[in-house]
């Protein structure tokens, strides 16, 4: 299994996949397959089933948010979602999923474009924050969005 950089990259504020962003990471991975579009990337990163590591972060989310109504979900992909997130919109060279909740909105769009015989993928999350409640989970969450969003990127590799 070859090893890939993975780096945090700029990204512009507003953005066309979600008006209103107030929030929003990119991370990218150089992939040595060339012509990886979009869809490929995401059932490579996402896979059938999320390490136990990823699985018990996820669970222990759903169980504390939903004792405050916030949606619940597991990480993973099927044909007309990924993870628990509805697929919005879907080209060779990007997949937007995501949805709107009471705290906040939010988009993970998932681009691929040449980059000489390799392949860009980049892990972009976009967040609408509502509220102090979308503003405060964002704040707690991030650490392990992080870590969350490097692992799907190295299972590019």
């Amino acid at each position: 299994m070859s090893r890939i950089r993975i780096r945090q990259v700029d990204i512009a504020l507003p953005n066309a996949h979600l008006d209103g962003a107030n929030w929003a990471d990119t991370f990218e991975a150089i992939t040595p397959e060339s012509r990886l579009n979009a869809t490929q990337a995401v059932d490579r990163m996402f896979g059938s089933r999320p390490p136990a590591w990823i699985r018990l972060l996820n669970g222990t989310r759903n169980r504390i948010v939903s004792l405050i109504g916030l949606k619940t979900g597991q990480i993973s992909v099927d044909s007309g979602q990924v993870g628990s997130f509805p697929v919005i919109s879907r080209s060779d060279d990007a997949v937007v999923v995501g949805f709107d909740d009471w705290h906040l909105n939010f988009r993970v769009v998932v681009e691929t474009r040449p980059e000489g015989n390799d392949t860009a993928v980049a892990l972009s999350t976009l967040v609408n924050r509502r509220h102090w409640f979308g503003y405060l989970y964002i704040f707690a969450i991030t650490p392990f969005h992080k870590l969350i969003v490097r692992r799907l990127l190295s299972n590019l590799a």
